[in-house]
């Protein structure tokens, strides 16, 4: 995508877009219930070191958080995930090894038809410097 006024946050939300519209975020794929995002190669730039992709079916929310960079690192995750405002899931530091873009930070959460899940997440290097911080929701 080099074309002239593309900038990285532009060419990320057009691939995205295109993701979606081939239904590669549905949270199904042929063959199984792999919820795991298509393998992205994105550089560091305007859009920080994690990008953010939610996926909403009629029995639950999988949230992803995908780094942007090429390395695999170790974080820790702090997170509450509520269900119409009452708390489901939660964790405070959890330890995940080996993430990369395409071995992402995975959360799901189960849920009725139409019911509002969110999540505030805060992800740190295993010395303490909060990498990426976000809160969001599917309704």
């Amino acid at each position: 995508m080099n074309r002239p006024g593309c900038t990285p946050a532009l060419c990320l939300l057009a691939l995205l877009c295109a993701v979606a519209a081939g239904g590669c975020l549905s949270g199904e794929r042929a063959g199984g219930e792999d919820i795991r995002p298509v393998s992205v190669e994105i550089e560091k730039g305007d859009i920080g070191p994690f990008y953010e992709t939610a996926a909403a079916m009629d029995d639950r929310v999988v949230f992803t958080f995908v780094p942007t960079g090429a390395n695999v690192s170790a974080y820790l995750v702090t997170y509450e995930v509520k269900r119409e405002g009452s708390t489901v899931a939660a964790a405070d530091g959890k330890y995940y090894d080996g993430v990369s873009a395409s071995h992402p930070i995975v959360i799901a959460a189960g849920r009725s038809p139409g019911e509002l899940v969110s999540i505030a997440i805060s992800i740190k290097t295993p010395d303490g410097e909060v990498v990426y911080e976000s809160a969001s929701s599917v309704g």
